[in-house]
């Protein structure tokens, strides 16, 4: 298999049954206004990562990583923000907050990289 083969894979069938999954989960486990949003966009942010791997090198990928560099972290902030400030926290809570802050982590310490590089 090649490399856009296994990308592609993941970010076009992996990534949306994940969620899917989790959003039945979280609705069988009885959470109280569960974080739909919040995860749609770390899965959202998640799949464009792997789609971008898929489709590089193409003019494609450069629109993707430039969306993920700027509106994917902007995104993320306000989830995050949004279940900080939420009264009712659950596990799922919890993970979707960590999730956003983690990417946004991951993504300074690639800038840090690329920069120092």
């Amino acid at each position: 298999m090649t490399n856009f083969t296994i990308f592609a894979v993941l970010s076009l069938v992996v990534c949306p049954t994940a969620y899917i999954t989790l959003c039945v989960w979280m609705r069988k486990s009885g959470v109280q206004r569960p974080p739909y949003i919040p995860f749609f966009f770390v899965f959202g942010t998640v799949g464009g990562g792997m789609l971008a791997l898929a489709l590089s090198p193409s003019a494609l990928t450069a629109v993707s990583v430039i969306f993920l560099a700027t509106l994917a972290p902007l995104a993320l902030i306000m989830s995050s923000i949004y279940l900080l400030v939420r009264a009712d926290r659950s596990k799922f809570h919890r993970v979707a907050f960590w999730s956003g802050l983690t990417y946004l982590a991951m993504l300074v310490v690639w800038m840090t990289m690329v920069t120092v590089r």
